[in-house]
């Protein structure tokens, strides 16, 4: 037993171990500043897995073989086996793996798809190794709410930086000129990847905190309003799209409680007063954004601040006000949410349905090209990384359709046997820059992992962000629950990279072994 006890703890410092170095080290790694900074990550990752795989294996086959024979002493042994219930989340990672491992068996391009393209190594081992963190830190990792609770701070400096960044100001010397760079992360899309797979982490939090002790109220405030500030100003526009569907489940969830309405509500006051500041800054010159996309102007450069901080503080005050008196207009609330969700499925159906009209008619609707034409360069080229991904999908014979071409495997055979057709949409729109994935997680997957690699993957995700925010009455679980659908919303327009997708599997983990500690109480409790 006291064996037993010892490897568990061995296993708990190790996982803690990599948990420390993913969630506080690695945002700050680099070498050379931006100059291949997005490789120096994937080595950190590559470098830190491998040491941690060399401890962690031998401990785990010592902890499971002394765990089997006290088993078979005390003759436990089946009932031990039965007690491990799998979640369907569970389920679904192990479904994955073993499309990762068929993908690689079945992959025409095995030497490349084993680690994955270079400079990315987003192959069949780093596949492995997320896989394998989310059950290390789901099932053996003993709580430390201070590991978890570090990504904020860390988290918070690596906006603070991309803020100065922004404003033409680097702290430190990061070698490349280049505005597409930014912070300690590198290109805007891994640095929009990182920061909504922890940010809205924090910001459900404090949605979340209304009992709670004024400093962790403060704290989580002045960290929100870090996280806005940059999340409005970094410029990539899927990061924006992904607040507004924050937003939105954030309001739907808060209808049936007044004090959370009012905490989201206060949220927006942070956010509205946080535009307002840089478009005061802006307007007077004191300082300029090097980076600017069209909803960036919008938020931090028209009468826009000005409107929102007015209508959310009055909001504010009007929701405190009736919520002291007992008065919250649930059902007001509630028919308003309703109406929000519909309009918003409204437009996006119409929008869609437009998108296609005009495309397919040659531009009936509208001559203008750009938001209502589906081309190559639709949505900053997404139109274009997009059809390359349906093409190598529809190119691969029944065998590669069901299992893929193998992890990180897109680039490999787009260059080396995808069609005439598929090679020319990529080098007319793309010009020399080597396109490495559909830059959308899910068609990527599709792809590289085939059919069964992508149902697995979506359910994996899907049923986790379905279970983690259900579970409101545990802030934690709740808050991973919204990093997972803010990573996956991102993502439908971005892609895995070693920074994202190191950090989301270990959020992913955190809220597995959360929600599994908490229902385990309950069943103590309610069997007491």
């Amino acid at each position: 037993m006291k064996t037993q006890k010892a490897l568990k703890w061995v296993l708990d410092v190790i996982i803690c171990f990599y948990m420390l170095m993913i969630l506080v080290l690695m945002p700050f790694y680099f070498q050379e500043g931006f100059v291949h900074i997005g490789t120096d990550k994937s080595t950190f990752l590559r470098v830190c897995s491998r040491n941690t795989a060399m401890l962690l294996i031998p401990v785990f086959l010592a902890y499971v073989l002394v765990s089997l024979l006290l088993g078979i002493r005390k003759k436990r042994v089946l009932s031990s086996v039965s007690d491990i219930q799998l979640s369907s989340t569970e389920l679904f990672a192990l479904a994955y793996l073993a499309s990762v491992l068929f993908s690689q068996a079945f992959s025409a391009y095995k030497d490349v798809t084993l680690e994955g393209q270079e400079g990315w190594y987003m192959g069949t081992i780093t596949q492995m190794v997320l896989v394998a963190s989310f059950f290390f830190v789901g099932r053996l990792w003993e709580r430390r709410e201070w590991i978890p609770a570090l990504a904020l701070p860390v988290s918070a400096a690596v906006f603070a930086l991309g803020i100065l960044n922004r404003f033409g100001v680097y702290p430190f010397d990061m070698k490349v000129d280049n505005t597409m760079f930014i912070s300690t992360i590198g290109n805007i899309n891994w640095y929009c990847g990182y920061m909504v797979s922890v940010f809205f982490g924090g910001f459900a939090l404090l949605w979340q905190a209304s009992g709670w002790k004024r400093w962790k109220r403060l704290l989580l405030m002045a960290y929100v309003a870090v996280g806005f500030a940059s999340l409005v100003t970094q410029g990539s526009s899927s990061g924006l799209l992904t607040l507004a569907v924050a937003l939105l489940a954030a309001f739907c969830f808060s209808v049936p409680n007044g004090k959370r309405m009012c905490m989201l509500w206060t949220e927006l006051v942070i956010l509205s007063v946080v535009c307002l500041v840089i478009c005061l800054v802006r307007q007077s010159g004191l300082g300029k954004i090097n980076y600017i996309e069209p909803t960036t102007e919008l938020l931090t450069n028209s009468g826009l601040p000005y409107i929102m901080t007015a209508v959310s503080i009055i909001v504010l005050c009007w929701l405190r006000g009736v919520e002291a008196k007992g008065e919250y207009p649930k059902k007001k609330f509630r028919t308003l949410a309703v109406a929000v969700s519909v309009s918003v499925g409204v437009l996006l159906v119409s929008y869609v349905v437009l998108l296609a009209v005009n495309t397919l008619t040659g531009g009936a609707v509208t001559d203008t090209a750009g938001a209502l034409t589906f081309s190559p360069t639709w949505g900053s080229n997404r139109g274009g990384t997009w059809m390359s991904g349906v093409m190598c999908f529809q190119e691969q014979d029944l065998l590669h359709k069901l299992f893929g071409i193998g992890p990180d495997g897109m680039p490999s055979y787009l260059y080396a046997d995808g069609s005439e057709r598929l090679v020319e949409l990529v080098r007319n729109t793309f010009d020399d820059n080597r396109l490495t994935n559909a830059h959308n997680e899910w068609l990527t997957i599709l792809v590289n992992e085939g059919v069964f690699g992508f149902v697995s993957y979506v359910g994996m995700m899907v049923t986790a962000i379905c279970r983690f925010l259900r579970r409101r009455k545990d802030p934690i679980v709740t808050a991973c629950g919204f990093c997972l659908l803010a990573y996956t919303v991102n993502n439908m327009f971005s892609f895995q990279q070693a920074m994202n997708v190191a950090t989301i599997f270990i959020v992913l983990g955190i809220g597995e072994n959360y929600l599994r500690e908490s229902r385990r109480k309950e069943s103590t409790y309610e069997a007491g």
